[in-house]
């Protein structure tokens, strides 16, 4: 049986995880596990994600994200976090992340690691709950799952890597599953929290590796004001609202040029056309008007 609930059995670190670099700039692999499992936890992961990479923005560090499931994936390679414009792009790559949960969400912890490899980091940060399902090329599923990984770990801290972990909300028996990838201490080699304190595991994790504590790490940064965006949508709806209004007067004035005859108590402006041979008859004094006969 395999699954979130059972934990395998785990060998032994055949190698010693490497001592942290001490130093930035830093060549950082974010490892991020996107199985289903996850899913119900994804959205605080993900936002861990995006902040922990404001943590090396004072400094030329370069930072790469791996998603794995069943398979893995290099979502961003290098990035140069000091430059914003970069920064913000990886933040919104992040963003774009979701748990896979469906039936074929499972944890290939071997895939992720051979595939942080590849990106010749200086430490990798394995975010998880601590159940590797699948392993080997082809995929299969297995109890040595965590030995597989445990062997591609041990190729990364060979090659000067330091392996660290993360296990969120983790399940009884899980912690050993991490503290066989990286290393025997809990709070150096790996590290177990919940959703709310992944951010400070995170962040203790990048202190260790620049040889600093963590208030000398840069805070994460506000949200980003979408500024050109708003300011659009701003005149965008300025325009509307006038061409409306221009409309409305428009068939107002139509109206009212229109109208008929007042009613309701208005006067009726009497007909103020002049009749000159009445006027002139007043003015002589004649004030009876001819009749029918005299005219005739």
């Amino acid at each position: 049986m395999l699954g979130g609930d059972l934990c395998f059995a785990a060998a032994q670190p055949n190698t010693p995880n490497p001592p942290w670099p001490a130093r930035c700039p830093l060549r950082l692999g974010l490892v991020v596990d996107q199985s289903s499992s996850m899913a119900q936890r994804f959205g605080d992961v993900r936002e861990a994600a995006r902040n922990v990479v404001d943590s090396l923005r004072d400094k030329h560090s370069e930072v790469s994200i791996i998603g794995f499931d069943a398979d893995a994936e290099v979502v961003a390679r290098a990035v140069d976090v000091s430059d914003d414009d970069a920064r913000h792009d990886l933040k919104d790559r992040i963003d774009e992340l979701e748990a896979n949960a469906g039936a074929g969400g499972a944890t290939n912890w071997e895939a992720a690691l051979v595939a942080a490899r590849s990106l010749d980091p200086d430490v990798v940060i394995l975010v998880t709950d601590g159940f590797p399902t699948v392993y080997g090329d082809p995929v299969r599923e297995g109890e040595e799952a965590v030995a597989a990984a445990a062997a591609a770990a041990d190729q990364l801290k060979n090659d000067g890597t330091r392996v660290s972990a993360v296990g969120v909300d983790l399940a009884t028996g899980a912690e050993e599953n991490l503290r066989t990838i990286t290393g025997p201490a809990r709070g150096n080699d790996y590290y177990t929290t919940d959703t709310t304190g992944l951010l400070r595991r995170l962040y203790e994790i990048v202190a260790n590796s620049c040889g600093v504590s963590v208030a000398a790490l840069p805070r994460p940064e506000p949200p980003e004001f979408p500024l050109a965006r708003t300011i659009l949508g701003s005149l965008a709806g300025l325009a509307l609202l006038t061409f409306v209004a221009f409309l409305f007067r428009r068939r107002r004035g139509a109206a009212t040029g229109a109208r008929g005859p007042a009613r309701g108590g208005r006067a009726v402006v009497a007909d103020q056309r002049i009749d000159h041979g009445h006027l002139t008859r007043q003015l002589r004094g004649d004030r009876n008007p001819p009749s029918t006969k005299d005219q005739s």
